[in-house]
């Protein structure tokens, strides 16, 4: 599979309007239901044209994942260098805007029925499952650890287990995450209220403070 970085930019809108399509189709009638054929035709383009980017279905299901964990904007998390972390106030503002970030991208109604698909396959094509798992929970519990690293380097909290603190806090999170987001299919994600969000937080900071 040729990447998008690698294409013209001509190019590169069609990789885009196939990998779109794909997408679509995917929500809609799952991986397994999917073929080529309703790829293409969602996409408006021919199979062959559509094998000239994308090999197989598989691939196109990792190019979605991929697109949609490292390279959507909507779903891009807050930089460690736009935090404050030299002061207990700013670690707390860091948090709370990690975990509102978090449930934002966890609840969204495309989101969730991608990541059902990727439980589906993941037995079948590992690949699928590494994508997923080395940005969620992978990358987002790293980006709590650097926060909490920085913070600790800064003398803002003692010597805690980051690693730890940070599973904990994301433990929480996701006990919304799964029942009301991931569990949910009659009807949208209920996303915990932003007090709640705000509690979890505060928790976090007198457990390490």
């Amino acid at each position: 599979m040729v990447r998008p970085q690698e294409l013209s930019p001509r190019a590169r809108a069609k990789a885009d309007q196939i990998r779109e399509g794909a997408q679509r189709v995917f929500l809609k009638r799952g991986f397994a239901g999917t073929s080529t054929d309703m790829i293409a035709a969602e996409a408006g383009v021919s199979k062959q044209t559509l094998y000239a980017y994308y090999p197989s279905k598989e691939t196109l299901l990792v190019e979605v994942l991929r697109h949609l964990i490292h390279e959507d904007p909507q779903n891009r998390l807050p930089e460690l260098e736009e935090m404050r972390l030299d002061t207990q106030e700013g670690l707390r503002s860091a948090l709370d805007s990690l975990a509102k970030e978090l449930i934002a991208r966890l609840m969204q109604p495309d989101y969730l029925a991608l990541i059902r698909v990727v439980i589906a396959e993941t037995p079948r094509l590992p690949q699928v499952g590494y994508l997923f798992r080395s940005a969620v929970p992978e990358q987002l519990l790293g980006n709590v650890v650097r926060v909490l690293n920085s913070a600790r380097a800064n003398g803002v909290i003692g010597e805690i287990n980051t690693d730890a603190a940070s599973r904990m806090f994301m433990g929480a999170l996701l006990t919304y995450a799964i029942p009301d987001g991931l569990l949910v299919g009659d009807r949208p994600p209920s996303p915990p209220p932003t007090q709640r969000i705000e509690e979890i937080v505060d928790l976090l900071m007198k457990t390490i403070s």
